[in-house]
């Protein structure tokens, strides 16, 4: 069985933990609840840390003449300043984390769709982010941030999990500073790494090459910037299907007529959204056993997270 570095998530505390909302409650989240056993969560609720009671009344954002500001409506508190320094102090230090699942639209924790209001008064709000969530974002291009409301999406659960799981493998070897782990790594993921930047990966490859000339420090460090350039860039279909194209390449002489066929008309269902990324990964996978190709079953493209976590990356909800 193949073995995963067990990666690390700050997740907003609402999701799954204790019911901190601000009415009280707490969001239900299957993907969550499975992950506990796989990944290690570092729960928090940003509004509960800078001295807001459960339940508590709404906060939104408001832009103040093109100044952003925490607001409490009822009480016309300003809370920007203790959101701003929370928020400073707790990503101070969290960067060995690998991803974030925050509470969607959330003024404190949102990524994406959070209501940013004109002034004070009722008029018409734009899509922002929140104060906390925002600052991920700014922080932390490279990583696997998500939403709970967007990791319903059969799609971005794939490529959370996918990124999650190459992040974790790679912290733990940057954190080694060992050249044949970073080696394993590059020859292991070359195939994944090739689906987001097949020019980046040739960069990292080259790096490797010239170990020589550089200390370890320089190497891994040159390493590391192109693989977050590489990793922060959402997988396109298209580059999947080429590195699909190209692993079935390796069994060209073995396969038959119409087996190659049947492999592509998958392709193509996975082109048009019928079938997930990981029904051609089992098909690869189950090749790469029969022909006893190493190579390509040591590739984490064909199993790029643990499959127990499979079920919750194929319920369509």
């Amino acid at each position: 069985m193949k073995k995963f570095e067990k990666p690390r998530i700050v997740s907003s505390k609402c999701i799954e933990f204790e019911a901190t909302r601000w009415n009280g409650d707490m969001i239900k989240s299957d993907f969550v609840a499975k992950l506990k056993e796989y990944v290690d969560f570092y729960p928090v609720c940003p509004e509960v840390e800078i001295g807001l009671g459960i339940p508590r009344d709404p906060i939104r954002v408001i832009d103040d003449k093109g100044e952003l500001v925490l607001y409490q409506p009822s009480t016309e508190k300003d809370l920007t300043e203790k959101m701003v320094n929370f928020t400073d102090g707790f990503l101070d230090n969290k960067s060995e984390v690998d991803g974030f699942i925050l509470k969607n639209k959330s003024p404190s924790c949102g990524i994406k769709a959070v209501r940013v209001y004109q002034g004070y008064g009722k008029g018409r709000p734009r899509n922002g982010y929140g104060f906390f969530g925002g600052e991920v974002l700014k922080r932390f291009p490279y990583l696997a941030v998500e939403d709970e409301g967007r990791l319903r999406n059969l799609k971005i659960r794939e490529h959370f999990l996918t990124k999650l799981y190459t992040l974790a493998s790679f912290r733990s070897v940057n954190e080694s500073q060992n050249l044949k782990y970073l080696i394993d790594f590059h020859t292991n993921n070359k195939l994944l790494l090739s689906s987001y930047s097949s020019e980046n990966t040739k960069k990292m490859g080259r790096i490797i090459a010239e170990q020589d000339m550089m200390d370890r420090t320089e190497l891994f460090s040159k390493y590391e910037d192109i693989f977050r350039d590489t990793i922060k860039k959402d997988v396109e279909r298209k580059f999947n299907i080429n590195v699909l194209m190209h692993s079935m390449g390796y069994f060209k002489k073995e396969l038959s007529s119409h087996e190659k066929s049947f492999f592509l008309d998958s392709i193509e269902k996975y082109r048009n959204g019928i079938y997930p990324l990981l029904v051609l990964q089992n098909i690869l996978k189950s090749w790469s056993i029969r022909f006893e190709n190493n190579y390509l079953g040591n590739q984490t493209f064909l199993e790029p997270y643990p499959e127990e976590l499979i079920e919750i990356t194929t319920v369509y909800e």
